[in-house]
């Protein structure tokens, strides 16, 4: 990939368009004129990038080094339209820009790409997938940004501890963005990892936490106890005088109801059928009506019975209907008593069923009045919450426990699966320590060590630096980490890595000439790009000629990066 063109509009208006050079560009305030190098915004290009790699405004127009405000831009930033634009290749080649207000108001803040305006997760997506190739969650780009931007003096001074000093980072984070620069492909296992850690450690912490209280409260014990307790005030709930179990005499009291509502069914059909005889005989009785000879004719008819060989005369009929109705009344009669018996026998039954379970009910009560009842079963309740909480606890730590064992088999299992990428990992290693000895060598005659300490079981790294001739802030710190960087392009080429060749260099001043213009020659000789920042002072006459078509902005103090 690469940087192509750099554009600042203030107001509509083309401030700033700068093309980037292929290996070298350089920063630098016209040495031309007699006047001050500093304070003219050498530095500022990188951190305007920064901020379009999603970094904070303030960067751009606060000094955090020396805690100090330039009001200038910041009111410039408050009163006008400033926009900034970054043209680059991406990684698959294809071209693309960025684009963002720089306002200190956060509503302000559009994004656009490729001239379309964009949500900032739109925004930043983008960015992730076409420079960093980065795909998932983590790692994030203010996470990965400050290794391509060394935009203060903190960056320029810390090589393998690149992460910015102003964002939140865990030893986490740090080894995943290492192992994402070192050539790890697949960045959602990474993430992937770093979520199974995290419950992890979750989990043991509240392993341990419920531990220390079921001990130290002794919960299993009380819990048993607690049990104990429960099982004697409901034994004393259900016990009658007799030491009978009230459950028996409940179970008795059931069985005696059950036949009791069978006895009283069998009553309510006694009950219809002798009023239903009752009734019929008192019909038949009061049926003293004279029927006409065709009325009865009609009647006998319909019950299919043929009385014209009986009847003679009306007198006939009248006595042959009389006898049908007294055989009737006696056949009706015939059966009452029996179910009047019957009907007395089941009442009798009745009452002796209700007899029995009344002297049940109480035996069951004859321990205890309701007051005293009342209070065991509220004694009962208090301690059941009580096992309910006790017990919640050895529930949770055994469901904690179990989420415990299951993440750490779910680690296990990514771990094998990042296995080959930490051989990818173990690879460009190798590589980058090699380009990384050549380069110290060109600069300190000493051939620094570097390793990534990569962890393959954990799949974490924790890299160091023998820095033997660095100094802990002066010019050669700030070599080393040039050195670091150049290494690390270098190695991008050779091993043809799917990662940015780029990075941006501020304040470089302290390092001395003669290496400056050796960091010139190693630059230009790479397939990457270096933004660097530097004094015309550094540079004699000729190097300033010589290094002219690499200078890619020359500043003053009438030319200052902003113009105002």
């Amino acid at each position: 990939m690469k940087l192509n063109n750099f554009l600042l509009e203030i107001d509509g208006k083309t401030i700033r368009d700068i093309k980037f050079e292929d290996n070298l560009n350089i920063i630098i305030n016209d040495k031309n004129l007699s006047m001050s190098g500093n304070s003219v915004g050498k530095s500022t290009l990188g951190r305007v990038l920064d901020y379009l790699f999603n970094g904070s405004i303030k960067d751009i127009y606060v000094d955090r080094d020396n805690d100090s405000t330039n009001k200038e831009i910041e009111n410039l930033f408050n009163k006008q339209k400033v926009y900034a634009s970054l043209t680059y290749s991406g990684l698959d080649g294809l071209p693309s820009t960025i684009k963002r207000q720089l306002s200190i108001e956060k509503n302000s803040k559009n994004y656009f790409i490729n001239g379309v305006p964009k949500s900032s997760k739109e925004y930043i997506s983008h960015i992730m997938k076409t420079i960093f190739n980065i795909v998932s969650n983590k790692p994030t780009i203010r996470k990965v940004a400050p290794k391509f931007f060394r935009t203060n003096q903190y960056r320029m001074l810390h090589n393998t501890k690149l992460l910015d000093e102003y964002s939140k980072s865990s030893k986490s984070d740090f080894s995943i963005v290492m192992l994402y620069l070192f050539g790890f492909e697949k960045t959602s296992l990474l993430t992937e990892k770093h979520e199974l850690n995290l419950k992890i450690k979750k989990y043991e912490k509240q392993t341990q936490v419920l531990g220390s209280i079921i001990k130290d409260d002794k919960i299993k014990g009380a819990i048993t106890e607690i049990k104990r307790k429960i099982a004697i005030l409901e034994k004393e709930v259900l016990s009658t005088d007799k030491g009978v179990d009230k459950l028996v005499l409940v179970s008795e009291i059931n069985e005696i109801d059950d036949k009791e509502n069978k006895h009283i069914d069998s009553l309510i059909n006694l009950d219809v059928k002798i009023k239903n005889v009752q009734r019929t005989n008192k019909i038949l009785n009061n049926d003293d009506r004279t029927y006409l000879v065709s009325e009865l004719q009609r009647i006998y008819e319909y019950a299919s019975v043929s009385i014209d060989s009986v009847i003679r005369d009306y007198d006939d009929s009248l006595e042959f209907h009389k006898q049908l109705i007294e055989t009737k009344k006696e056949f009706l009669s015939s059966g009452l008593p029996a179910l009047e018996k019957i009907k007395r026998e089941t009442e009798l039954e009745v009452q002796q069923l209700r007899s029995n379970k009344s002297s049940l009910y109480s035996q069951i009560s004859s321990k205890q009045n309701i007051n005293e009842l009342s209070a065991t079963v509220k004694e009962i309740g208090v301690l059941t919450k009580e096992l309910i909480n006790n017990t919640a606890i050895i529930d949770k730590q055994e469901a904690t426990d179990l989420n415990l064992g299951q993440t750490t088999d779910l680690l296990i299992e990514l771990l094998v699966k990042l296995a080959s990428q930490l051989k990818c990992v173990n690879d460009f290693e190798s590589k980058f320590i090699e380009n990384f000895k050549i380069y110290t060598n060109e600069f300190y005659g000493v051939e620094y060590n570097f390793s990534l300490n990569l962890d393959d079981e954990k799949g974490e790294c924790d890299p160091s630096v023998d820095e033997t001739e660095s100094n802990n802030e002066g010019g050669l710190k700030r070599l080393e980490i040039i050195s670091f960087d150049l290494a690390y392009i270098k190695t991008i080429s050779d091993m043809e890595a799917n990662r940015p060749s780029f990075v941006v260099h501020d304040s470089i001043d302290d390092i001395d000439n003669e290496l400056i213009v050796k960091m010139f020659e190693i630059s230009q000789s790479l397939s990457g790009q270096q933004i660097v920042s530097v004094l015309a002072d550094k540079l004699s006459a000729e190097q300033y000629k010589k290094y002219k078509p690499f200078m890619i902005l020359e500043l003053s103090q009438s030319n200052k990066f902003f113009k105002i």
